[in-house]
């Protein structure tokens, strides 16, 4: 981005590059020197010649005002051995630049460069950065379903690649042109091009690397002939054509510290990290018992947190344990022990209270209980000995002899009506809008049985998923993904 405007080596902008860009974009700075050379480059497209004592030849063009050193050898070629200069001939000089603040273009305002080191005012090119957007939906993907490349809905993270440059100033540069020839049929063959060229109005197309500028043509072909006099002097004839030209200046040239054109890519999120120490920090993660001797919360993946115990350090180099009622033998030193709920401690022998404590048989439950491992043996019936399953209209149950249950039925069609409950693409009361993440099913719906769609697609119900079900008739989506205002929302359910 060190490149200056002037040096010819610089690297093309990304948008030059086909596979980058769809269209080609060529942004380069406009100088007075391109105007300059734009101006010459239409003088010399007109082909103007003249007949001469050697046949129909084109004239010469120069510039009044070169270097000294290139002005001393050019003009040697256009003098004859007495210094005289070879007529017809053609010089071009720029006058005046005037900044009118009346005539802006298509920017009216004055926006200023962005304060930093790399400035640029307006965005001239846009392209989605393919590669980091890809980045941020796969991350998104992998962290909601799973898996990389995975369809998801609207992608809000997109990263964008832009292209600005300064600001256009527009100016208005005069030119004369001056036509000089020894005869009338001369100057008529070199005026009537800049009469004619513009067709009915005076108006020209200026080009130069890639910038486009008006010109116009003055009406007025002032005349300075001296052969009216009669003298002893040169006979010349000149006329004079000024040219305004509307051009745009884009950047300070070889001033500008600034690069011409500028890159940029947007930021899609922002995160702040906690605030940390170098020594004495606590974890943020707690996954293992090597934190300390206090004792850590392990979390477990389908399973209840587990609390694991301080290490005990009781009875090491001399040390005691927690205080208790009871002291094991050995006098000093020793550990003690308390009898808790359930447990009862009778010298050194313990026993347990069955109506507390439950153990392999003969232990009743008065409230709830979990098993996580499952339950096997036959569940066929209660302690009252009748049976715990009992079959209900239409409804044969049957015992295998591995303890499994049969459940079928002998009714025919739809006797419960569940066709009639059963709903199929139903709208929700409310409409996304961006924001919201409540909506409320048509009629109340049995849990479980519902299917939620986002456009089209199939949505996972719980908390770390899509959404999480509100009964009787509402779900709730996952508040960091609202549904958005384009989106279709649909359900299917069973109605309760």
């Amino acid at each position: 981005m060190g490149y200056t405007p002037d040096n010819d080596d610089r690297p093309p902008l990304p948008s030059q590059r086909p596979d980058n860009y769809t269209k080609p974009i060529k942004l380069t700075a406009s100088k007075i020197e391109n105007v300059d050379a734009a101006m010459i480059d239409f003088v010399k497209d007109l082909k103007l010649s003249a007949n001469k004592s050697a046949g129909f030849e084109e004239v010469p063009i120069i510039w009044v005002s070169p270097e000294r050193a290139y002005s001393s050898k050019r003009d040697q070629l256009y003098r004859d051995a007495d210094g005289t200069l070879i007529y017809p001939i053609i010089s071009v000089e720029r006058s005046s630049v005037r900044k009118d603040l009346t005539v802006k273009g298509t920017v009216w305002a004055n926006i200023m460069p962005v304060k930093d080191e790399k400035g640029g005012s307006i965005q001239v090119a846009r392209r989605i950065k393919q590669d980091k957007t890809s980045n941020f939906q796969n991350a998104h993907a992998k962290r909601k379903r799973g898996q990389l490349n995975f369809p998801t809905a609207k992608n809000k993270r997109i990263v964008y690649e832009t292209v600005s440059m300064p600001i256009p100033v527009y100016v208005e540069i005069t030119y004369k042109i001056i036509l000089r020839s020894e005869y009338q049929q001369q100057m008529n063959e070199l005026i009537t091009p800049f009469i004619t060229k513009p067709g009915g109005v005076n108006y020209i197309i200026l080009k130069k690397d890639g910038h486009t500028y008006e010109g116009f043509i003055q009406p007025d072909y002032r005349q300075n002939n001296n052969f009216r006099s009669f003298t002893r002097e040169e006979r010349k004839l000149e006329t004079e054509i000024e040219i305004k030209v509307l051009a745009y200046l884009i950047g300070q040239g070889r001033n500008q510290d600034q690069p011409t054109y500028v890159v940029r890519e947007n930021a899609v999120e922002v995160k702040i990290p906690r605030e940390r120490i170098i020594f004495n920090d606590k974890p943020e993660h707690t996954g293992g018992r090597y934190y300390g001797l206090a004792g850590i919360i392990k979390p477990r993946k389908g399973k209840r947190e587990e609390f694991f115990p301080p290490f005990d350090t009781a009875g090491v180099g001399g040390g005691t344990g927690p205080g208790a009622s009871n002291t094991s033998a050995g006098g000093g030193g020793g550990r003690e022990y308390t009898a808790g709920s359930g447990i009862t401690l009778n010298g050194s022998e313990f026993s347990v209270d069955t109506s507390i404590v439950a153990v392999r048989s003969g232990t009743t439950f008065t409230g709830a209980v979990t098993f996580d491992a499952g339950i096997t043996g036959s569940l066929t019936k209660l302690r009252d000995g009748s049976a715990y399953l009992v079959a209900g209209g239409n409804i044969t149950l049957a015992t295998g002899s591995n303890g499994a249950i049969s459940i079928s039925s002998t009714a025919t069609g739809d006797g419960s009506g569940f066709l009639a409950r059963y709903k199929v693409r139903q709208t929700f009361s409310e409409s996304p809008n961006g924001s919201r993440v409540a909506f409320t099913a048509p009629s109340n719906y049995v849990e479980g049985s519902e299917m939620v769609f986002r456009d089209g697609m199939l949505m996972m119900s719980g908390s770390a998923n899509d959404y999480v079900l509100t009964p009787p008739n509402k779900i709730t989506f996952n508040s960091e993904d609202p549904p958005d205002s384009d989106e279709v929302l649909l359900i299917t359910y069973v109605q309760s």
